[in-house]
């Protein structure tokens, strides 16, 4: 006869009801970052002309287009993918050397992608893609994306952007 196992006194068996995914939050872009997502495109399109299907050009394209349609729609305010300082408002994702930089309003369930890296990440470089794009959110270039969010950004007051250095 097999030996059962008996149950301590006390504990109930729960049953885990399957959970149904959440829904994803709705993305759109930022004019910027709109203008880097079609150049990455273009250059993909420009390397298939040439008979390049396998280009490095097609390889960025898809990371970021799988980042932009895949994973911040699904998971746009985990920690993980937080920024410090006077970003901390701010999420990005690394894709090799390229920056995905956006802000999410789980209260809008809306994702808006201020900055798509076309420079590669080398700090301390001018092209920087942090550098550049804590000078656009320090301008104000996002102040009316940000309000329609329903987001505060970061305090410019005292803020003079850098003339470039040539």
């Amino acid at each position: 006869m097999p030996h059962h196992r008996r149950r301590r006194q006390g504990t109930e068996r729960v049953k885990v009801q399957p959970t149904t995914p959440p829904v994803p939050y709705d993305v759109e872009f930022s004019d910027i970052a709109a203008k880097a997502y079609a150049n990455l495109h273009q250059k993909m399109r420009d390397a298939e002309a040439r008979g390049e299907m396998t280009s490095s050009h097609h390889t960025t394209f898809r990371m970021i287009e799988e980042v932009v349609k895949k994973v911040i729609p699904h998971e746009p305010i985990n920690k993980r993918f937080g920024l410090s300082g006077p970003l901390s408002k701010f999420f990005r994702i690394k894709k090799g050397r390229h920056r995905i930089c956006w802000a999410a309003s789980s209260e809008k369930r809306t994702v808006c992608i201020l900055f798509i890296s076309e420079t590669l990440r080398k700090e301390g470089d001018v092209n920087d893609p942090y550098k550049i794009f804590t000078k656009l959110v320090m301008s104000g270039e996002y102040k009316d994306i940000l309000g329609r969010l329903g987001l505060v950004g970061p305090q410019v007051s005292g803020y003079a952007p850098q003339p470039p250095i040539n």
